[in-house]
């Protein structure tokens, strides 16, 4: 339950069906992003606070340069994979995997706007970027993240079997594939599409 016992309802949408629960008032969409979603995609970034910034990327960007939101656009939907969340027309969340040599292994990144945080918004999009990586034969994906960004981490947590290492102040992470456990305030029952 959100502010003032507000409710999001999200809705994730799989290659052919759509998956709707309850989390506030708000609709939030789980899709592939396009590159139609360049602009959405800025105007977040410029939303987003300056360490939400530096959380996912690790450097200070003042503006997020536009050949990394073309990067973080550019998909095959098998090697490469790209999620946005929508509410109200905005992009408030992005996640991305990319395989790693032609290998079984992937690197994820994920961002989730300022206001957006510790709403499920983060759980929606990495379960629904899981489902899609382990359909293309992803088993494990690994991560970057800065020892102190505290909401990844936990994030990461979701699946069993995370393995960490930390070095120079970044934890290397490794989540085995498997569905995360839900959010005790917005369980997400999500239906695999055919």
């Amino acid at each position: 339950m959100g502010d003032g016992g507000q409710y999001v309802v999200a809705r994730k949408i799989s290659e052919h069906d759509k998956q709707e629960q309850l989390m506030n008032d708000t609709q939030v969409y789980i899709r592939v992003a396009t590159a139609y979603d360049s602009g959405k995609l800025r105007a977040m970034f410029a939303r987003a606070s300056s360490e939400t910034i530096y959380r996912r990327f690790h450097i200070p960007y003042p503006e997020v340069p536009e050949w990394m939101v073309a990067m973080m656009l550019g998909t095959d939907h098998h090697d490469k994979e790209s999620l946005v969340a929508i509410a109200k027309e905005k992009v408030v969340g992005h996640a991305m995997y990319a395989r790693l040599r032609e290998g079984t292994e992937a690197e994820m990144a994920i961002l989730v706007e300022d206001g957006w945080q510790s709403k499920g918004v983060g759980t929606s999009l990495l379960s629904e970027l899981a489902d899609r990586a382990k359909r293309r034969g992803i088993d494990t994906f690994t991560a970057e993240v800065l020892a102190q960004n505290r909401p990844m981490l936990g994030l990461a947590d979701k699946f069993q079997g995370t393995d960490y290492t930390t070095e120079d102040g970044v934890s290397h992470v490794r989540m085995p594939l498997q569905t995360p456990e839900p959010v005790a305030s917005a369980p997400l029952a999500v239906r695999r599409a055919a």
